[in-house]
């Protein structure tokens, strides 16, 4: 079973010493920040503790931003660290109530800055990824609706509503595709434009452009692949161009 919470980050980013460094400093990195663990695991609402060193010669400042992400909270946010120092920061991981089941993640960075009158003046930045897993039963159920056609100079559009019925967002973008039959014969292959993805209980409108000279009777074949595994959503229209 995958963990609740998979934190993978970069151990140590180093920064050679610049060749003016002076004194006992000079035979170290001017910044070299590492966060420990590398792999945080957790089941539902937790919080966890992670290790931050400054093994470089100069004092840094760090900053801590998790993005738009609701269900995770660094404490603190901006911490100072001396040459040789460390800190600890605390993840905070709580789900909100109608969060969707299956996986969710968000990047974690941790930025240095100097301190006021620092001599430091590059800024190293650690990415984490945090993927938490909330438990629940997932459904994947999309509906591809009724199909209009609008002719206008130059083409027809068809247009398909799409609904998600599941309780998971569906990810479009690059998993529909549509053509043009007649007699078991595919006469075009069609490019669908559509949102990226779609949420829960959310709809939108699939359109589908045509350019060519075939004209009457044809079938429309709209076909969505949601992942593997999962069972291909299909349906066929009656177009008259």
């Amino acid at each position: 079973m995958r963990p609740a919470l998979a934190l993978a980050a970069f151990s140590a980013l180093v920064l050679a010493p610049a060749p003016s460094a002076e004194g006992a400093g000079a035979d170290r990195p001017r910044v070299a920040l590492s966060v420990s663990p590398t792999r945080v695991a957790v089941a539902g609402t937790a919080s966890r503790r992670l290790t931050l060193r400054n093994d470089g010669a100069e004092a840094v400042i760090v900053d801590v931003t998790s993005g738009a992400k609701p269900w995770l909270r660094i404490v603190p946010a901006h911490v100072s660290l001396r040459s040789g120092g460390r800190t600890f920061l605390t993840l905070r991981i709580t789900p909100p109530g109608r969060t969707e089941p299956g996986d969710h993640r968000t990047v974690v960075l941790l930025t240095t800055r100097p301190p006021s009158g620092g001599r430091v003046n590059v800024q190293v930045r650690l990415g984490v990824r945090v993927d938490m897993l909330v438990p629940g039963r997932i459904v994947r159920r999309l509906t591809l609706g009724a199909l209009r056609v609008h002719r206008q100079r130059g083409g027809r559009f068809m247009l398909v509503s799409v609904v998600n019925h599941g309780n998971v967002t569906v990810q479009l973008r690059g998993r529909v595709t549509a053509s043009l039959v007649r007699r078991d014969r595919q006469l075009a292959r069609l490019r669908p434009r559509v949102r990226l993805a779609l949420r829960p209980g959310s709809r939108t409108v699939l359109t589908l452009r045509y350019g060519g000279r075939v004209r009457g009777l044809v079938t429309a074949v709209v076909r969505a692949r949601l992942g593997p595994g999962i069972r291909v959503v299909e349906r066929r229209y009656r177009v008259r161009l």
